[in-house]
């Protein structure tokens, strides 16, 4: 066992209140490649040592993270020519409980259970930005809270940058049934839209319904775009970005309205030729902190957000399965990992 004193030395910045921390664990970490299903090749569970914080940050004892694209993105061939491929310990959200804390960061204690952006979740232990979390909700364990945070704080920022800022109107979201989009259906709705339309297939049309939205369109018989009146809805969440969306989508959106899309893998666009009076956002990376973790936290207390995980939910070991499975067809809600199942190294 490590004396308190000798932690302290290894965490100088740090308040801890346990008699020892490991000194090694286990993380999934990216090799700086791309690779594909279904081995993903340049993935793999490695003993590890665990990380330190710095004076701003936390040191986490991870219970619960997700699969969310990007994750995937990260380490797929295209990886290399586009954005970079994952070199480190893979994951950015999560929740847990916080073990030691930096010297200023002075809104959490050890034994606060929290959420929120998290670099590097895939793992036992991992440090996290006191500016990227929140106290977890009372009502969510740990694995349904780790799937949230970015999925939630993305379609928040999404919806309140298409002009969702007022109660009544009418919001359309290209894909309800995935991790951004079943959240968008609910947060649209707490947020006081009158009337959500959206478009899902098999059993996502009642996984859909189920959470709130008044429409739903089955895409593989009609087009979203196709399902809309002209000058029907006020916002448009293209989540989905397939290229030439913005043009089908734009007959429907009354002036004043808004199309955004959000960019990503896909290579979804705005429209070069918008409907007069039409606004246009390519909505990037979400930049949330504790301010939209707080809003969260309070909506799903009060019952207005649920969580939605699919089964079974995968350990350290099975992230390649997950991967794949993020893949294939018919994901509802979200896939979740916990990182906890694996045994960490005391010493």
């Amino acid at each position: 066992m490590v004396l308190k004193s000798a932690l302290l030395a290894v965490v100088p910045s740090a308040l801890v209140n346990c008699d020892a921390l490991p000194t090694m664990m286990q993380a999934v970490q990216g090799s700086g490649v791309g690779c594909d299903k279904p081995d993903w090749s340049c993935i793999s569970e490695k003993t590890v040592e665990v990380p330190s914080p710095s004076e701003d940050q936390v040191l986490l004892a991870m219970h619960g993270t997700s699969v969310n694209p990007i994750n995937v993105d990260l380490v797929e061939p295209h990886c290399a020519s586009e954005m970079g491929c994952s070199d480190g310990t893979i994951g950015n959200d999560g929740a847990g409980t916080v073990v030691a804390v930096g010297s200023s960061c002075t809104n959490f204690k050890v034994g606060d259970e929290v959420w929120g952006g998290i670099q590097g979740a895939y793992a036992q232990y991992a440090v996290a930005n006191c500016k990227n979390i929140g106290l977890k909700p009372t009502n969510l364990d740990f694995i349904g809270a780790g799937t949230i945070p970015v999925v939630g704080g993305t379609a928040r920022q999404c919806l309140l940058s298409a002009g969702l800022v007022r109660a009544n109107l009418t919001v359309a979201i290209m894909s309800g049934q995935g991790g951004t989009g079943y959240m968008a259906v609910q947060m649209a709705k707490a947020m006081g839209a009158n009337r959500v339309i959206t478009a899902a297939t098999g059993d996502g049309i009642n996984f859909v319904k189920g959470l709130g939205a008044d429409v739903v369109v089955d895409y593989h018989q009609q087009a979203l775009a196709d399902a809309l009146e002209n000058d029907s809805v006020d916002v448009v969440f293209d989540n989905f970005g397939v290229p030439g969306t913005a043009d089908k989508m734009m007959h429907a959106i009354r002036p004043g309205g808004t199309f955004l899309v959000l960019m990503g893998g896909n290579g979804g666009t705005i429209s070069d030729s918008p409907k007069e009076g039409v606004n246009q956002v390519s909505f990037g990376f979400a930049t949330f902190g504790t301010d939209e973790l707080d809003y969260m936290k309070h909506e799903f207390e009060a019952g207005t957000l649920s969580a939605k995980v699919m089964q079974p939910v995968y350990t350290l070991s099975s992230v390649p399965d997950a991967f794949t499975r993020s893949r294939s067809h018919g994901v509802l809600g979200k896939i979740a990992i916990a990182p906890s199942d694996a045994t960490a190294t005391l010493v």
